[in-house]
């Protein structure tokens, strides 16, 4: 049944999604008859001085506004509220994960509404976070994913050099940061990827060695997290010292998980999440769907030796942190048997990166976005009929594969030079 929440969020898509579009075609190197059209209004009608100042701050605030109107609505009309044995929902796991971090008990595995257990699949760096959020109570909770969500603004603005306002503002308006991941606990959760990778872009820049570490201990929230910090650190002078103390970090963030949870922790995060089979946005959605994806760990080992392979491409062969980070991130994504539309969050770098992949970027999320707010949400799992998403799924699938084609073709058209105030970008880079 395609209700109220269906048609706001849809609505929302396409409003961000033209707006956008119109970004894209302002800014549009091949002539088109667009092209600043919407920037001369902008300074028309905020003034040129207003526009030219506009740095992340106040691009953050509306970010974060947003998230805590949303949030605050959701958590006000009770949507979390369990109600008799149902109303599960991922903030309630989270919560009582950080509670459970408190009492000593088993975070990734944790009661939900009618005393059903449900798995948290988030490893040592997330289990932290609701730690520290669960103190407030479930306001708390999303508050402390909502400061993830919304730190994106300002690690976007200072991983890149160029028009920072004009890609810092493509990357928020972006149907995969609002409402997806600053507007939902869901997708803000999954900013950890993006974060963990910018954090590494940035401080990567200085010292190898710091961003490898960061971004190591950060990657431990969600494992697939580490293949593109990994690959961020890659065209680096001191590559192997950077990749080695991401190693380190997030290796020492395992052991030490494993250590207090043991099995508890490590079937959960990392045997769960690899062989997790519900459905999925690319191509492996149609052989869910269709009944056709054989069983066997065959699948498994074929999709962690492609993402190995992919990573290190991206560490050996390109230039550009960003995109290095970017192949390996359209790679997972093309691989993974369990892209939803969350995890989609995790190709937001790829909005740093150049002109052309910004325009493949804007139509994954908008095909993205419809798949499953109406293909999936409404006509798949509410009245039965998969083919529209079978289709959508197809065309992500080829959607993602121009994106990564195009990301690679210009692996060597960006030197490595440090995001800074004062860097200049380099011809063909971010």
């Amino acid at each position: 049944m395609f209700t109220v929440y269906n048609g706001l969020t849809v609505a929302l898509t396409v409003v961000l999604s033209t707006v956008s579009l119109l970004m894209l075609l302002d800014r549009s190197p091949e002539g088109s008859r667009w092209r600043g059209v919407l920037s001369a209004r902008a300074a028309r009608w905020l003034g040129p001085r207003t526009l030219g100042r506009i740095t992340w701050v106040p691009i953050a605030i509306v970010a974060a506004a947003g998230y805590a109107v949303v949030v605050g609505f959701d958590l006000s009309a009770g949507l979390y509220a369990c109600h008799g044995a149902s109303g599960s929902a991922d903030l309630i796991g989270m919560y009582h994960s950080g509670r459970a971090f408190w009492s000593r008990g088993d975070p990734f595995n944790v009661l939900d509404c009618g005393g059903a257990s449900i798995e948290v699949p988030y490893g040592l760096a997330a289990v932290l976070l609701d730690a520290a959020g669960s103190a407030g109570g479930l306001a708390g909770t999303s508050a402390v994913w909502g400061v993830v969500a919304v730190a994106l603004v300002p690690l976007a603005w200072y991983a890149t050099d160029g028009d920072r306002r004009y890609r810092t503002l493509f990357l928020a308006l972006s149907p995969i940061y609002f409402p997806l991941v600053s507007g939902q606990i869901d997708g803000a959760s999954n900013a950890i990827t993006p974060v963990a990778v910018l954090a590494a872009v940035i401080l990567g820049a200085r010292s190898e060695r710091i961003g490898g570490a960061v971004g190591g201990f950060l990657a431990t929230a969600r494992f697939p997290s580490l293949f593109p910090v990994l690959a961020v650190l890659g065209s680096g002078r001191r590559r192997f010292l950077g990749a080695a103390a991401a190693i380190a970090a997030f290796g020492a963030g395992t052991v030490v998980a494993y250590a207090v949870w043991r099995s508890e922790f490590f079937d959960v995060v990392f045997l769960g999440q690899v062989d997790r089979r519900s459905f999925s946005l690319n191509a492996w959605g149609i052989l869910f769907n269709q009944g056709w994806l054989p069983g066997g760990s065959g699948i498994s080992v074929l999709q962690a030796a492609l993402t190995v392979a992919v990573t290190a491409a991206a560490f050996f062969a390109a230039r550009s942190a960003l995109r290095s980070a970017a192949i390996t991130l359209t790679g997972i994504a093309l691989v993974t048997q369990f892209l939803s539309f969350n995890i989609l969050a995790g190709l937001l770098p790829v909005g740093l990166v150049g002109h052309r992949p910004r325009w493949w970027l804007w139509a994954v999320a908008t095909v993205g976005a419809i798949n499953y707010d109406i293909a999936l949400n409404v006509l798949a799992w509410t009245d039965g009929v998969y083919g529209p998403t079978d289709v959508l799924d197809a065309v992500l699938t080829a959607l993602l594969l121009g994106l990564f084609v195009e990301l690679w073709r210009g692996r060597r058209g960006a030197s490595a030079s440090p995001p800074g105030p004062t860097g200049a970008a380099a011809p063909g880079g971010v």
